[in-house]
């Protein structure tokens, strides 16, 4: 029966990653890469009138690319699934969310002010807090980067080699 053998097949596949050496400096690089270039659109999208309404897809397409993970996990796992799925996002929900909702605010802020000091000529100024918050969210953003690549897969492991 092919769905015996598929189920099999997770089930070999889970006990592999389970066991997985993972490069934990590779991976960080990696997360580093995907979560950086996220903040740093999202502030550049602040000095830029169009920028207060672009900053408003990012929770839509985050939401969806969560939803499409958990889904997956779901599908492939049942219950089980949606368990481990929301581990692999413990970084996510714990420390990403708050940032980049505190950085949204930001930038509309930034992106309000950028507009109206436009209108009467002075705009590109006054931008220290800005950048202030950029690097607040910098650092915010690298503690994430270690929960995910190190504590995160670690997490993850460690219950899929108790399961199996």
């Amino acid at each position: 029966d092919s769905s015996t053998s598929r189920g099999l097949g997770d089930v070999y596949k889970r006990q592999e990653y389970a066991y997985l050496d993972i490069d934990r400096r590779k991976l960080m690089l990696i997360v580093a890469k995907e979560r950086g270039k996220w903040l740093l659109l999202l502030w550049a999208l602040g000095f830029s009138t169009v920028g207060r309404f672009c900053i408003y897809l990012f929770p839509a397409v985050w939401g969806v690319i969560g939803a499409l993970f958990l889904a997956q996990a779901f599908a492939g796992m049942g219950i089980a699934g949606i368990g481990l799925g929301l581990l692999f996002q413990v970084s996510q929900i714990l420390i990403y969310v708050p940032l980049f909702l505190w950085m949204m605010e930001e930038a509309d802020k930034k992106s309000r002010q950028f507009a109206y000091l436009r209108k009467i000529g002075t705009a590109g100024k006054n931008n220290r807090r800005y950048f202030l918050c950029f690097f607040v969210a910098l650092s915010v953003l690298f503690l994430g980067i270690l929960t995910e690549s190190y504590a995160g897969s670690g997490l993850v492991q460690m219950i899929l080699r108790i399961v199996y």
